[in-house]
């Protein structure tokens, strides 16, 4: 995957997979732990990039500490 758009997309296929999965199980915590990270990490990646060309985000911007 060589870009953001490319990785939201495959991303976004293996959420789709895992609710796929839990509606076949009735097993609504299918998965959980990796719909997490991906989560988390897709907020992450846009948080990088809005961090580093802010745009008119800019105004609203604060920035946290790690």
């Amino acid at each position: 995957m060589s870009n953001s758009a490319d990785r939201l997309k495959l991303c976004e296929a293996v959420l789709a997979l895992i609710e796929q999965k839990r509606a076949e199980t009735g097993d609504e915590f299918l998965g959980a732990d990796i719909e997490r990270v991906i989560v988390e990490s897709q907020f992450r990646e846009l948080e990088q990039e809005i961090l580093e060309d802010p745009g008119a985000f800019e105004p609203w911007l604060v920035r946290r500490r790690p």
